[in-house]
C-alpha cells in the first residue's frame, strides 16, 4: 500500500526548503511497515484557497502522480480539491469523506461544486456519519464509522488515574472551542487538562492560535499543550486522566465520527463532548455526556470523577465491537466495488 501525505504548502520553505523541493513534482516513498510505504508531498498553495489555488495544486498534483509512475487498482481520495488530479487515474478511484469539509473550513472556496463532482465521478463514497451523505446529491454513500485498534484495547495498564485530570488527544483546530475550555477550568479551579496533538490552524487565524496557546498562561499552567503523542503512548496518557473531553464550537462538530472517541472508551475512559459528535451515527459510546455549554460540561466532569467500574467496563465492550478488524472488510467492500453487507455490529 502507498500512502501520499497531505501537503504541505511554500511555508515548509522557511524551515525545510530542501525537502519542500524534494517532494514537489515527485514522489519519495520511505517504508514504514510491511507492505506500507509514505511519501510526502509538495505544493505552492492549499487547494481549498481558491479557484487558483485549486487549479495550481491540481496540475502540481497531476504531475506528481505521472512522474512517481502512480497506478494502483485503487485510488482513495480523502481532499475534495484533490478530486480533479485523481479522477482520471487507472483503476478505481474513491472518496473517503471523514468531515464535514464545509464547517471545517467555512471560508473554503469552492466547495460545493468539488463535492457535486466527486458525487457525479466517483466509483464509491465512503462516509463515516450518515449525516455527510447530503453533501453528496444524487448518491447513497455507504456509511463506515470510525473505529479503534486491537493494540489500544490489549495494552497493559501501567498508569494510575489521576484525580481531576482532564484529556484531549487530537488534532487541534478552529473547532476546538478555547472559550469554552476556557470557562471550565475557571469554574474547576482543582482540576488539570493537558492537549495532545498537531495544531492545524490555518495562517489566517494566528489569533485562535494565540488564544489556544494563551490558556497554559491564563489557567496558572493547569492547562499544558503537550505537543504530537506517538500512538504507542497513547494508552498511559488516556489511563492517566479521570475523563475525556471533545470539546468543539457548536455546529462544527456535526458529522463527525471522531477516532478519539472511540480510542477514549477502548480505556473505558468517560466521555464529555459537545453536541454533534457521533449520535446520528447511532454510535454513542456509554455513558457518554453530550452537554451544550460550560455548566453542562462541569457538572458532567464532575459526575464523571464518581462513576462505577461497571461504566468503564461497558465502554470498553462497546470499543471492542468497533475496532479496526471490524471495520476493514466492510470499507474494502465498498472502495473495491464488491457487494457489501449490512454492518454486523449493532449500533448503540
Amino acid at each position: 500500500m502507498s500512502f501520499v501525505q497531505a501537503p504541505a504548502d511554500w511555508r515548509r520553505l522557511r524551515s525545510d526548503a530542501a525537502n519542500w523541493w524534494a517532494h514537489l513534482d515527485r514522489a519519495r516513498f520511505a517504508p514504514v511497515a510491511p507492505g506500507v510505504q509514505v511519501t510526502e508531498r509538495s505544493t505552492v498553495l492549499p487547494g481549498s484557497r481558491g479557484r487558483l489555488a485549486a487549479r495550481a495544486d491540481t496540475a502540481l498534483l497531476r504531475r506528481f502522480l505521472r512522474r512517481s509512475g502512480w497506478e494502483q487498482e485503487l485510488t482513495v481520495v480523502m481532499l475534495p480539491w484533490e478530486w480533479r488530479a485523481a479522477r482520471y487515474l487507472p483503476g478505481r478511484v474513491v472518496f473517503d469523506c471523514t468531515d464535514d469539509w464545509a464547517r471545517l473550513l467555512p471560508h473554503a472556496r469552492g466547495l460545493p461544486d468539488q463535492l457535486r463532482r466527486i458525487a457525479a465521478e466517483a466509483d464509491e463514497v465512503v462516509v463515516v456519519n450518515p449525516v455527510l451523505a447530503d453533501l453528496f446529491p444524487g448518491r447513497t454513500p455507504v456509511v463506515v464509522p470510525n473505529g479503534t485498534d486491537e493494540a489500544l484495547l490489549a495494552a497493559p495498564r501501567t498508569t494510575v488515574r489521576a484525580d481531576r485530570h482532564a484529556v484531549y488527544v487530537g488534532s487541534i483546530a478552529e473547532r476546538f472551542d478555547v472559550d469554552l475550555v476556557r470557562t471550565v477550568l475557571r469554574a474547576l479551579p482543582d482540576w488539570t487538562m493537558s492537549v495532545h496533538g498537531q495544531l492545524v490552524f490555518p495562517d489566517r487565524s494566528r489569533c485562535a492560535t494565540e488564544r489556544f496557546l494563551a490558556l497554559q498562561r491564563e489557567s496558572g499552567g493547569r492547562f499544558s499543550y503537550a505537543g504530537l503523542l506517538s500512538r504507542d503512548r497513547l494508552p498511559a496518557v488516556l489511563d492517566a486522566a479521570t475523563v475525556g473531553l471533545l470539546p468543539d464550537v457548536p455546529g462544527r462538530a456535526l458529522g463527525q465520527s471522531s477516532m478519539k472517541a472511540y480510542d477514549y472508551s477502548a480505556r473505558g475512559l468517560p466521555l464529555v463532548a459537545t453536541a454533534g459528535h457521533l449520535e446520528h451515527a447511532a454510535e454513542l459510546p456509554p455513558h457518554t455526556a453530550l452537554v451544550s455549554g460550560p455548566d453542562e460540561m462541569v457538572a458532567a466532569m464532575r459526575a464523571a470523577a464518581d462513576e462505577p467500574e461497571s461504566a468503564a467496563q461497558q465502554r470498553r465492550a462497546w470499543a471492542a465491537a468497533r475496532t479496526w478488524d471490524r471495520r476493514t472488510d466492510r470499507w474494502l467492500e465498498a472502495a473495491l466495488g464488491r457487494a457489501v453487507a449490512a454492518p454486523a455490529d449493532s449500533p448503540g
